[in-house]
């Protein structure tokens, strides 16, 4: 792969993660979501889960099933957290990344090899 199709591949990721950043962002504001996911199912459910995961009238697995429930909300706010900083960052890199891929279509396009920076010729 060269590196103008590297630098491509990374501005199309960088362009999907901000799309997911930005929809994040929309389903936060979501009245039915903040009322079922954010206040029913992380506060209430998860709650009630995590009671149960210390029930001793349930059996070993019951309890360690409950827990894992309980510990769901962790892990998706804890997702979606990182899905908006991921895009925050790469935003910040798109100018930068779109920059680059002019360079090396100018470059290819004269027929110049572009440079490894960072790396030096062995001689035998």
């Amino acid at each position: 792969m060269s590196r103008l199709n590297a630098l491509e591949d990374q501005l199309k990721d960088g362009k999907l993660l901000i799309e997911r950043r930005d929809a994040i962002r929309r389903l936060s504001k979501n009245a039915d979501f903040r009322r079922i996911i954010l206040e029913e199912f992380f506060i209430e459910e998860c709650a009630r889960y995590a009671r149960e995961s210390g029930d001793p009238a349930l059996n070993e697995a019951q309890r360690a099933d409950a827990l894992a429930i309980a510990q769901s909300a962790g892990h998706l706010k804890r997702y979606l957290n990182v899905q908006i900083q991921m895009g925050d960052q790469v935003e910040g890199q798109l100018v930068a990344i779109e920059e680059a891929i002019e360079q090396e279509r100018i470059l290819e396009q004269d027929g110049v090899e572009p440079e490894l920076k960072g790396y030096e010729e062995v001689e035998d």
